[in-house]
């Protein structure tokens, strides 16, 4: 964007220039000298609108880049700590694979990968006990979630915690069914 500026400077000064050497002229060259500043600021001031509708875009979706989760046309709300593990929402997981686990149901079969988080509190299943968990339910639209889940959100949080350099401790099951 400087360089847009920067051109957008040079070519004001430059007409500028060209209207003082034309202004003893009379009437007519100062009215068409009004034509060079069309002419040599058109394309910067487009240039210059399209680098500020761009860098307003950058600013408005940075805080959602690379952490938008759709599966089915379905989104699914998707939270990264600073372990770089991946909470998924549990609202958005019954949605779209129609399991009927309880929140305390999971909160003690899982006990370090429950989650209550935001405003207001709503419940995060981490990513790996949450293929754990939807391995174990019976329904095709749970096996097909838990397929999209491993593929899409665990698999590549572990590849990021791996390349990070982050070891994983892994979680203990408790309650019935462990």
């Amino acid at each position: 964007m400087i360089d847009v500026l920067r051109t957008i400077a040079l070519r004001l000064v430059l007409c500028a220039c060209a209207t003082a050497l034309v202004w003893r002229l009379g009437a007519g060259p100062r009215i068409a000298s009004i034509a060079l500043y069309g002419l040599l600021l058109a394309k910067p001031l487009i240039d210059l609108a399209s680098e500020l509708r761009h860098q307003y875009r950058r600013l408005h979706w940075r805080d959602a880049e690379g952490r938008h989760y759709s599966f089915r046309g379905r989104a699914i709300d998707v939270q990264v700590d600073v372990d770089h593990r991946r909470w998924v929402r549990l609202a958005d997981v019954r949605d779209a694979a129609g399991f009927t686990a309880s929140d305390a149901t999971l909160r003690v079969t899982y006990p370090g990968a429950w989650r209550a988080w935001g405003r207001p509190p709503q419940p995060y299943l981490r990513e790996d006990a949450l293929v754990v968990h939807l391995a174990k339910e019976r329904s095709p639209a749970a096996a097909k979630f838990r397929h999209w889940a491993e593929r899409e959100i665990a698999f590549p949080a572990r590849r990021e915690r791996e390349r990070l350099g982050i070891n994983e401790p892994r979680f203990e099951t408790t309650g019935p069914g462990a």
